[in-house]
């Protein structure tokens, strides 16, 4: 398991979410857990890093304004042999210790080479996930939010302290489904 990287602040990571089915992220037993998909962002967060999701087109929610689905503090950061050893119940433990892929409702042969690119499995049990009662996003952090699939975080830097407020305004560990 891995602590924080003195060697830089906390980082704030934004991305563009396609699809919400309890894959990725995965909210159970007051834990959320990135452990499939965003190979890039699970591969460089540390625990203290904030990480935001907001709605993709492809979601068709025909809002006006960007739709926040969940934030985020890292809280613990494991490899997914170590996800698998500790967490192998929860519905993204997709991967068995061997890092084969096992039998599940989220990602074929396809995605593999995506999900092991992202080495770890972020976990936090310092988050809000609105889901299905997806929020506006204040106006003052439209800039974090991608325009094209893929995520930010060096265009953040001059928002995350601000958005370290917004998110601290937020109760720990809040489910609104």
């Amino acid at each position: 398991m891995y602590t924080h990287s003195l060697s830089r602040p906390p980082m704030l990571y934004s991305y563009l979410q396609t699809i919400d089915n309890g894959g990725a992220p995965c909210v159970s037993n007051e834990l959320l857990s990135l452990a499939i998909c965003k190979p890039k962002i699970r591969k460089r967060a540390k625990v203290g890093d904030l990480i935001v999701s907001f709605a993709a087109k492809a979601m068709k929610l025909n809002c006006e304004k960007p739709q926040m689905i969940w934030m985020a503090k890292v809280t613990q950061v494991v490899t997914m042999k170590e996800y698998y050893n500790l967490y192998s119940e929860r519905r993204d433990c997709i991967y068995d210790d061997n890092l084969n892929l096992l039998n599940n409702p989220f990602h074929y042969c396809s995605n593999i080479e995506t999900d092991l690119g992202g080495e770890n499995v972020l976990l936090s049990d310092d988050f809000v996930y609105f889901g299905v009662n997806h929020i506006d996003i204040d106006e003052i952090f439209l800039e974090i939010v991608p325009k094209v699939q893929g995520h930010l975080s060096k265009k953040n830097l001059k928002y995350e302290e601000l958005f370290k407020k917004y998110f601290e305004n937020f109760s720990s560990y809040t489910e609104v489904v």
